[in-house]
Formats: C-alpha cells, structure tokens, sequence
C-alpha cells in the first residue's frame, strides 16, 4: 500500500465549505485516485455537499496528490493529521 499526502492548494474554493477537514491529511491506498476517495468519504464531505458539487479532495486543481515514501507504517484504508490523529468523520 502507498502512502500518499494531500494539501489543499485553493483553501477559499467554495467546495471546502462541505468538507470538515481542510488540512494537510495523508491517506494509504493503492492509488492516487484511490486516496483521493478515501478522503473524500473520512472527510464527511458526502454528508454536507449537494449532489452536483465536487469534493476538493477529488479535484487537482483544489488538492494536490502526491506519493510520499516517507512514511511506510500507515494502515490501509486509513487518514491521518500531522499530528497523527485519524480523520473518520464518515462514522
């Protein structure tokens, strides 16, 4: 599994409003796109957004994806802060 970190590149676009971490995160997955996902359904942007607004999470020009192998011992399928909390805002 990879690790990937995530940091919000336009933190004013209106598509943050529905999600409720806005931070720097780092998800494990096998993909990029993957780990895109993953953030979006911890983030509980599903529970806030209309059904015609994108997650920043999934947008490129919102968020940067990038493989970091820096860090190797995350658990699949998690996302974590900086400070290493986990975000699960989907339970």
């Amino acid at each position: 599994m990879n690790v990937y970190r995530l940091d919000p590149l336009k933190p004013g676009h209106p598509s943050w409003r529905y999600s409720a971490e806005k931070d720097t995160v780092w998800a494990c997955a096998a993909t990029a796109q993957a780990a895109r996902d993953l953030v979006t359904a911890k983030s509980g942007f599903a529970k806030h957004a209309p059904a015609d607004v994108r997650s920043p999470w999934r947008d490129a020009t919102v968020t940067s994806c990038d493989l970091d192998p820096t860090i190797t011992l995350m658990d699949p399928q998690t996302v974590v802060r900086e400070d290493g909390s986990l975000v699960d805002f989907e339970k």
